[in-house]
């Protein structure tokens, strides 16, 4: 018996002696297949971005007179941080042409590309880097927790295809991405507001997003405070470190974001907290709701432009010196036909969920046919979405973060005006938020084994 014993125990110590090394190397082994794996997706990322710039002509990129290019291209010749489109502003050419249309960082990011190659082909290349900088910190942001919702989530965002629609575009989304995703993986380190250092360097991210899209300001605001209320409502001892680090992290957003503010302020004699096409897009997306024929749609180009000529019609524009002054003319008659058709209102705003996600009425807005990645697009959308919604239900108290900023965003958008595209600004949160709905294989196969021996 004493010999059985001894046995045993000598089995049970060898087995701890050899079962700790096979452990880590097994786990080295599972490292070094999810490094592969994002190695795999990195390299696809950049068919992508090079496929783009192979299809792509310099004389058909970046075209738009109130992009980031175009203004960065008069910042670095000189005229300082200006545009003239006349679409939104009829006056400009006559007038100031001192813009706020498009958010900063972007704008200098093009700015800096274009004085190293002068080519829109430099434009695509720092669009790429953002998409791919993108994918890495996603992907270095959850990969101590959980590599499987790592790679998954690097893996949604690299082939999603409004994401992949955006490279060429100048608009700002990836920039607003790239950042938002940086802030997020300083919150990741921090959630719980136990380090000052990484609620500050949240705050500095944030802050950037939002001089990217200045929707991401109040979302960064939203999420300041939610945190000031968590440390308000909680009872352990760390309460007062949790609300210092709240207004810390509030603080820093507000010193990242006041240079624009007050830019805007001694440019335009008045403070305009984001972008100027603000308040057009307020007029623009609610003036069908005064129309006899209202039916909720997206307000595409043209329908927008003869709205706008209506409104200019009815008022003299002789006293409009600056953009500020015009979206204040916006801003007043969009807000106008929201405060006469309340309920109509609501009903648009509710539909524009589906313009946010699936691009609802905006092809047929501009005269487009819908084509196979049109369709693509839904059903990959449809997948995220489902995912999503999982994932709130089942595991709301890990994600609140995630899904407060899906939430403060998209209800932004939905109130003013949505498409697909202002999706992308926070892509990193959905797609971190549908990695994790997806189960990895083994579990999936004990699922499997489970089911046949219930049915067994």
């Amino acid at each position: 018996m004493k010999i059985t014993t001894w046995q045993a125990g000598g089995l049970h110590s060898i087995h701890s002696t050899f079962g700790l090394p096979r452990a880590n190397l097994e786990k080295r082994r599972n490292e070094n297949r999810y490094q592969r794996g994002f190695i795999g997706i990195l390299v696809l990322g950049i068919l992508f971005v090079i496929s783009t710039l192979v299809i792509s002509s310099p004389k058909t990129l970046f075209l738009s007179d109130n992009g980031t290019w175009i203004i960065a291209r008069n910042l670095v010749s000189g005229r300082g941080y200006s545009a003239c489109d006349t679409a939104y502003f009829p006056v400009c050419e006559t007038a100031s042409q001192a813009t706020a249309m498009r958010e900063p960082v972007p704008v200098l990011l093009m700015a800096a590309a274009m004085s190293i190659f002068p080519s829109p082909y430099s434009g695509i290349i720092v669009q790429g880097l953002l998409y791919l900088g993108t994918a890495l910190v996603l992907y270095a942001t959850w990969k101590e927790k959980n590599r499987h919702t790592a790679l998954l989530a690097a893996l949604l965002w690299t082939i999603s295809l409004p994401v992949l629609t955006e490279i060429n575009n100048d608009s700002g989304e990836l920039a607003a991405a790239f950042f938002l995703s940086l802030g997020l993986f300083q919150l990741r380190k921090g959630w719980q507001g136990s380090n000052r250092r990484e609620r500050i360097l949240a705050g500095l991210f944030m802050g950037l997003a939002s001089l990217s899209r200045t929707v991401l300001l109040g979302v960064a605001v939203g999420l300041g405070v939610a945190f000031l209320i968590q440390g308000l409502w909680t009872t352990s001892f760390n309460k007062r470190k949790q609300i210092s680090h709240a207004l810390m992290f509030l603080l820093t957003v507000g010193l990242v974001f006041a240079p624009w503010l007050i830019r805007n302020t001694l440019v335009f004699g008045q403070p305009v907290l984001g972008s100027t096409l603000t308040g057009y897009n307020v007029f623009r997306m609610n003036s069908i709701l005064a129309s006899d024929t209202y039916y909720p749609h997206y307000v595409g180009a043209e329908e927008g432009f003869i709205a706008v000529q209506k409104l200019i019609a009815a008022t003299p524009l002789s006293g409009l010196g600056n953009e500020a002054q015009m979206q204040d003319l916006y801003m007043q008659a969009g807000l106008q036909i929201v405060r006469q058709h309340p309920l109509q209102y609501i009903g648009l705003s509710l539909y524009r969920f589906l313009v946010l996600w699936f691009n609802a009425s905006v092809k047929d807005a501009y005269h487009m046919s819908t084509g196979l990645k049109d369709v693509l697009t839904v059903f990959q959308q449809a997948f995220l979405l489902l995912a999503v919604g999982i994932v709130g239900l089942t595991k709301f108290r890990k994600n609140w973060v995630l899904l407060l900023i899906l939430i403060l965003g998209s209800g932004a958008y939905m109130a003013i005006g949505a498409q697909l595209r202002y999706l992308v600004d926070f892509m990193p949160a959905v797609v971190i938020l549908a990695a994790q709905a997806i189960p990895t294989w083994k579990s999936m196969m004990r699922w499997r084994t489970r089911m046949r021996t219930i049915s067994g």
